[in-house]
C-alpha cells in the first residue's frame, strides 16, 4: 500500500516542477540550440527572434512584416551576430534548466484574445526538445526568467 502512495507523490512532485527533469549540463552538448521569439502575435505587427547554437554563435534579429525570399523582415529588419564562449553558453543553459522551464506546459493561451503578444522558447539539448508557446495571456514565471535569461545573453536590442 505504501508504494502506490509513494510513486503517486513522486508523480507529483516531477510533475510539478519540484523535481527538475534536467540535471545540469556538465558541457555543452553538440546539439544545443536555444531559440525565443516574441511580439505581436502578427509578424507584420514586429517581432523579435533570437538563436543561440551549441559553438556559441548567435543570431538577434527583429522586425515588422513578412518574411522575404532572402529571410530578413520586410520593413525595419535589425540584425546582429553576436558569441557566447563555451562557459556563458553552458551557465545560459544551466540557468534555463533552473529557471523552471522545463516544468512547463507546452503552451499557454487565451483565445478570447485575438490581436495579442505570443512569445516562444525551444530548448535542445542532449537529443531532446523543450518548446512552449505562450499566446495572448501573461507568461508563467518560470518562462520570464527563461526568456530575460536567453534575451540577456543576446545583448538585447541595440
Amino acid at each position: 500500500m505504501k508504494r502506490p502512495i509513494i510513486l503517486m507523490l513522486s508523480a507529483i512532485l516531477l510533475a510539478s516542477g519540484c523535481i527538475n527533469p534536467q540535471p545540469p549540463s556538465s558541457m555543452v552538448p553538440d546539439d544545443m540550440e536555444i531559440y525565443y521569439t516574441y511580439g505581436a502575435c502578427h509578424a507584420e505587427w514586429g517581432r523579435t527572434n533570437i538563436r543561440i547554437l551549441s559553438d556559441g554563435t548567435g543570431l538577434y534579429e527583429s522586425g515588422r512584416g513578412p518574411i522575404t525570399e532572402g529571410g530578413k523582415f520586410a520593413e525595419n529588419d535589425n540584425r546582429r551576430n553576436f558569441k557566447l564562449g563555451e562557459s556563458e553558453a553552458l551557465k545560459l543553459l544551466n540557468d534555463i534548466e533552473k529557471s523552471g522551464f522545463y516544468s512547463l506546459k507546452d503552451g499557454y493561451s487565451d483565445f478570447s484574445i485575438q490581436d495579442g503578444a505570443c512569445s516562444y522558447i525551444s530548448v535542445t539539448s542532449n537529443n531532446k526538445t523543450k518548446s512552449v508557446s505562450i499566446s495572448n495571456t501573461n507568461a508563467p514565471e518560470a518562462f520570464s526568467k527563461a526568456a530575460g535569461l536567453i534575451g540577456d545573453a543576446a545583448g538585447g536590442p541595440e
